[in-house]
């Protein structure tokens, strides 16, 4: 019996070890080289500056490729490639100088992606550009929770380019959770009429302060593939400028919103202005849109999608008018929605004005809680030395349809 005993004791610890043998094979023996657990590679603030032309490469095996703790300077060529992370410190960012140039094309299988070492809005202060390169490039890049103190010249966004001459192709980027906007564009002056420096498609702005602000000389950047919703405040701020050459003012998912500057507003200077149907336009206080000797205006939606021009605030006479002073056939307004128009201290005080022999066409508007007159005329001795073209125009909560220059009524102008 004991002898049993012994055998048995004996073949139950062999089949222990067994088990544990077996155990440890398969789990508790750790992998020599674990997918992803490769650390990081901290850039210094000097990192650019001793390594011009820099190449930044993924790790498959590193879940953050690279950490940067600064705002780092870059004056020479930068290459991200497809698939690298970048996480950026407290108060860190890039600072493209004028002679630098970038190229950040990640894939859809393989984004790029810019974060902060902690998710909170604003934690980086973002990318700031005053490159003039031509190559400058992002594709399938994120930008995500930057936005913070600016980089220079008080521009606070998660990509920032300031200059008339700061050329970019974004395409399939997105910016996300910025403190303040998404991107900000500056210019110095106006745009010339043949700079279009800035190309974006298909583009995602969401979950910062503003998705856009640029001057309204860059117009022509706005087109109806990129999406500008679902912000703190969803509107694309276009702050000052004036309007050289030929642009659209695209359709967006989000009205546009006009700042009103030193010099009253928004003006066109020549080249033609055209306005997509269904586009939102909102005027802040006493603003306006002219439209001057060598420029034109076509604002001409559809029965099925009017175009919108109102004010930020639902008051009447909260922004002033738009004044044709224009010459060209091709000034039309019609299918449009006009509100809160029409200035209540001085005349004239229409939502429209048409300047002495200027030529309109407007049709089908309605012209919804403005101050007092629908459209005022600048008559010359009481002679109408100015071309009208008028039907379908519609009083909505404002008192009358027309008025000469003086502010008194004129019934069949």
């Amino acid at each position: 019996m004991k002898n049993f005993q012994i055998k048995f004791k004996t073949l139950l610890f062999l089949l222990m070890v067994g088990l544990a043998i077996t155990s440890c094979s398969t789990e508790d023996v750790p992998d020599p080289d674990p997918q992803g657990n490769n650390p990081p590679i901290t850039l210094d603030c000097s990192y650019f500056e001793e390594n011009p032309n820099a190449m930044l490469q993924d790790d498959p095996e590193a879940p953050i490729d690279y950490i940067i703790t600064c705002v780092v300077r870059i004056d020479d060529n930068l290459t991200i490639e497809p698939g690298v992370v970048i996480a950026f410190e407290q108060d860190a960012g890039l600072n493209f100088r004028g002679e630098s140039s970038f190229k950040m094309n990640g894939t859809a299988a393989k984004p790029i992606l810019f974060t902060g070492t902690e998710k909170t809005k604003g934690f980086w202060r973002g990318i700031y550009t005053e490159s003039s390169n031509a190559s400058n490039s992002m594709s399938y890049v994120t930008v995500d929770y930057a936005g913070g103190n600016e980089i220079s010249h008080g521009l606070q966004a998660s990509l920032s380019a300031y200059g008339n001459n700061t050329p970019i192709i974004l395409d399939n980027c997105t910016f996300s959770n910025s403190k303040n906007k998404g991107m900000y564009v500056y210019a110095a002056e106006s745009i010339d009429k043949d700079e279009q420096n800035i190309f974006m498609t298909n583009c995602t702005f969401t979950k910062n302060d503003i998705p856009v602000q640029s001057d309204a000389s860059r117009l022509r950047m706005y087109n109806g593939t990129n999406s500008f919703a679902g912000n703190d405040n969803d509107y694309v701020f276009l702050d000052k400028g004036n309007i050289y050459g030929d642009a659209t003012w695209a359709k967006l998912d989000v009205p546009y919103l006009m700042k009103n500057t030193e010099n009253g507003g928004f003006h066109i200077n020549d080249g033609i202005l055209t306005v997509e149907p269904g586009t939102d336009i909102m005027m802040t206080a006493e603003s306006e849109m002219v439209v001057y000797q060598d420029a034109a205006l076509i604002m001409v939606g559809t029965a099925a999608e009017p175009i919108t021009i109102r004010g930020e605030q639902e008051v009447a006479g909260f922004w002033n008018y738009i004044y044709i002073f224009s010459e060209s056939p091709l000034n039309e307004i019609g299918h449009v929605n006009i509100k809160h128009a029409g200035e209540t201290t001085d005349v004239p005080n229409g939502a429209v004005l048409l300047g002495y022999s200027k030529f309109l066409n407007i049709h089908d508007v309605v012209f919804s809680d403005c101050f007092e007159y629908g459209i005022s005329l600048d008559y010359l001795q009481a002679q109408p030395l100015f071309h009208l073209e008028y039907s379908n125009l519609i009083l909505d909560n404002t008192s009358r349809l027309f008025s000469d220059w003086y502010g008194d009524e004129v019934f069949n102008p």
